[in-house]
C-alpha cells in the first residue's frame, strides 16, 4: 500500500474481531518503529507487544476502565526512558541550551526546582514514543490493521502492571487488530486552514 494511501486510511478503531496478527506483521512493526527519528538520536523510546488477556484487561482497568482495549489482539505499550534529567546537566549542555531556547530559561529553571523529578522527566519525555508509535499505526493500514492511540492512562499503574524498570513508564498504549467496524474519517479541515506560507499575514496566506 502506497504511504499516502495508507494515511487516508488511517482512522482510530475501538472494536477488533479476534483474528490473530501474523508474526512477521509484528516484528516488521516494531522495525517501523526502529528507525523512528528521536530527538539528538537518543533512541530513548521502548515499545512492548503485550499480548496476554490478563495483561490487556489490567491495562484496560489503568486506561478508565476502557475495556475494549483488551479486546484487540495486541496492545502496544509505548514507553520511554526518563532517566534523563534537565536538572542534573551542566550549563553548557546541548539539551539544557534547547530547551532554554524552546521555553525560556526561567521556565526550565522553575521546572528544575519541582521536586517530584520523576513526574517532571515525564512531562518532558511525554512524546518520547509517539513517533514511532505512529510509524507502527500506519504499517499497520497498510497491512490491513486498525489502531487507536491511548493517553488516557494511569502511567505508574501501566509501568507496574508491565513490570518496567524504574527509568521506564508506559507513556501511551496503542490496541492494534483487524476493525470489526466500520469507522468513517472524522471531518478535517482544508489545506488552507491548517497552513499559512511565509508569515501569518492574510496576504501571504493565499
Amino acid at each position: 500500500m502506497e504511504l499516502m494511501c495508507a494515511i487516508k486510511k488511517r482512522v482510530s478503531a475501538r472494536k477488533f474481531s479476534d483474528k490473530q496478527i501474523p508474526d512477521e506483521v509484528i516484528t516488521e512493526m516494531l522495525e517501523a518503529a526502529r528507525l523512528a527519528p528521536t530527538g539528538g538520536n537518543s533512541q530513548s523510546h521502548i515499545f512492548g507487544v503485550v499480548k496476554d488477556k490478563e495483561l490487556k484487561i489490567k491495562l484496560a482497568e489503568a486506561a478508565g476502565g476502557q475495556m475494549w482495549i483488551a479486546t484487540a489482539p495486541v496492545v502496544f505499550a509505548l514507553c520511554g526512558d526518563v532517566s534523563w534529567d534537565l536538572k542534573d546537566q551542566p550549563e553548557n549542555d546541548f539539551g539544557l541550551q534547547v530547551n532554554y531556547l524552546r521555553f525560556g530559561k526561567t521556565f526550565i529553571q522553575h521546572m528544575n526546582e519541582y521536586p517530584d523529578r520523576r513526574s517532571m522527566n515525564k512531562l518532558f519525555n511525554n512524546t518520547t514514543p509517539l513517533l514511532g508509535a505512529e510509524h507502527i499505526f500506519l504499517t499497520a493500514v497498510s497491512h490491513g490493521l486498525a489502531a487507536c492511540l491511548i493517553g488516557y492512562l494511569d502511567t505508574e499503574r501501566a509501568s507496574e502492571i508491565l513490570g518496567l524498570p524504574k527509568n521506564i513508564v508506559c507513556l501511551f498504549l496503542l490496541p492494534l487488530g483487524y476493525a470489526a467496524e466500520q469507522v468513517e474519517p472524522p471531518q478535517k479541515k482544508s489545506i488552507e486552514e491548517i497552513s499559512f506560507i511565509n508569515t501569518w499575514e492574510k496576504g501571504d496566506n493565499q
